[in-house]
């Protein structure tokens, strides 16, 4: 009999110590308890001043207890469901677990015609969910993009319209403000049959986003208080610029990065505790030659890396970034940033890891660098899987059984495990050279547009109640007279 016995069910890697990360921890409770943030929001300002927070006009400084009851109220492990309830989309938050999906709000998009670079339209946001949808390794949907030819207000709104019809893996819905928040979850709610049902099963998470340095902006808490209301798990992500908006080093961004999420998750934590909060942080550095957020820089992979780590010794799950690229076009270094950076997430197991697709250091949105990253992804979760080590594994009794010149092809214990052990590709070619060839010798790039073309017309939609579509249409057309209201 083994005690004791320690099983790891998976690769992954650590970057601090224990008493790095309580380092790190302290350092934190102290920015929010001696510098605090600016709460741009009246309501979360009374909330936090009613359980014990130091509010002196808009600066509100946190005690460390605070923070701390908030943490043990936040849950590490939650679930996140398809909207038609099959079990394989569902999305299990918890430890060890990475899951990966494309980011929102790129102004511009990758024509899936022409591969020409152009503003995002409302038709793509069919073509990102269909691709999604049918993606093994991409686990939500996100669009790619901002909706260029519908009304600026509304956009977020149409936006996961059209991702609610054509895909049902969870979605990460972000909103302008309560308008548009409030038409989105009436949307989910129809479709989930009533608020109490969505509360059991939520098809959706919020994403809010602070502003750095150190400033919980009044759009972003409207939005949070909204979710917490309505018990929507929630996303609190800054993206701070190492240099720029944020100390240059990893350890001072990741302190202030978890400061103003921090702040977000006791503010949502006193409105409604046991909340599913999802910390934050889009971390990477200024280039200072072009002033633009890097993503594909190795600081981002290193800097994510910690946060990953600091939001699991804190007991929260992370919204992490990969699959990304600085890249113009589908070239080398597009796939090489992006599979590194997969690569990463995987590793350190961020819980939630967006911005899968984007290039041109997040302006342009690409399904051809989502398809490709699926790829890479694959690659990843085969490594990070690990090995398992029992006594079937072992197969010491079918080496036995084979014994000195023999072969394995047709033994049992081969048939029973190559499936599950080995990684087959979907784009990666392993033919024989004289097979390339015959097969039309297409490149990687070539593999990728082929894959996306065959995605989008092949795709088969699971439809919407009619209540739903008919809610769809009621909102949209409620927005763009609410539209015009403001504009009068």
């Amino acid at each position: 009999m083994r005690t004791n016995y320690r099983a790891n069910s998976g690769v992954q890697f650590r970057m601090f110590t224990d008493d790095q990360l309580e380092e790190l921890f302290n350092g934190t409770l102290h920015v929010l308890e001696n510098v605090g943030l600016e709460v741009k929001h009246e309501q979360a300002r009374e909330v936090l001043e009613e359980n014990g927070a130091w509010v002196d006009g808009e600066l509100v400084r946190l005690p460390s207890y605070m923070v701390k009851d908030a943490l043990a109220r936040a849950p590490r492990s939650f679930t996140v469901y398809a909207r038609d309830g099959n079990p394989e989309h569902d999305i299990h938050i918890g430890p060890g677990r990475a899951h990966f999906g494309p980011g929102p709000t790129c102004v511009n998009f990758i024509d899936v015609e022409t591969m020409e670079r152009r503003p995002y339209q409302l038709s793509d946001v069919p073509h990102v969910a269909k691709v999604v949808d049918s993606l093994p390794n991409i686990d939500f949907c996100e669009s790619l993009g901002s909706v260029d030819n519908v009304p600026y207000d509304l956009s977020a709104l149409y936006e996961f319209a059209e991702m609610f019809r054509y895909t049902t893996k969870p979605i990460v819905a972000w909103s302008f403000d309560y308008y548009d928040s409030n038409a989105i979850h009436r949307i989910a709610v129809e479709e989930s049959g009533s608020q109490e049902a969505f509360e059991k099963r939520p098809t959706y998470i919020h994403y809010c986003e602070p502003l750095s340095p150190l400033i919980s902006t009044t759009d972003s808490l409207n939005k949070l208080v909204f979710a917490a209301e309505k018990r929507i798990p929630l996303i609190f992500t800054p993206c701070p610029l190492a240099g720029g908006t944020a100390p240059v080093t990893p350890a001072g961004i990741i302190i202030q990065a978890a400061a103003e999420s921090f702040m977000g998750l006791t503010i949502a934590q006193n409105i409604q505790p046991g909340l599913p909060f999802i910390m934050g942080g889009v971390l990477s550095v200024m280039d200072m030659s072009s002033m633009i957020l890097a993503y594909g820089a190795p600081e981002l992979s290193l800097m994510m890396a910690g946060h990953t780590e600091f939001a699991h010794y804190a007991g929260l799950p992370l919204w992490q970034t990969g699959g990304c690229t600085d890249s113009k076009t589908f070239d080398e270094q597009a796939i090489t940033e992006g599979s590194l950076s997969v690569f990463f997430s995987a590793l350190t197991g961020g819980d939630l890891c967006h911005d899968v697709g984007y290039t041109e250091s997040a302006m342009t949105g690409s399904v051809f660098q989502l398809a490709a990253m699926d790829e890479a992804i694959g690659y990843a979760r085969r490594i990070t899987r690990g090995i398992e080590v029992n006594e079937d594994t072992l197969a010491v009794d079918v080496i036995n059984r084979v014994g000195p010149n023999g072969h394995y092809l047709k033994d049992e214990h081969t048939r029973r495990h190559y499936k599950n052990e080995y990684w087959l590709p979907n784009l990666n070619d392993r033919s024989s050279f004289e097979d390339w060839k015959m097969m039309g010798s297409k490149s990687f790039k070539d593999r990728t547009i082929a894959r996306v073309e065959e995605i989008l017309a092949s795709h088969e939609q699971v439809p919407l109640k009619d209540s739903t579509e008919e809610l769809i249409e009621q909102v949209l057309a409620e927005g763009e007279e609410w539209v015009k209201e403001q504009e009068e």
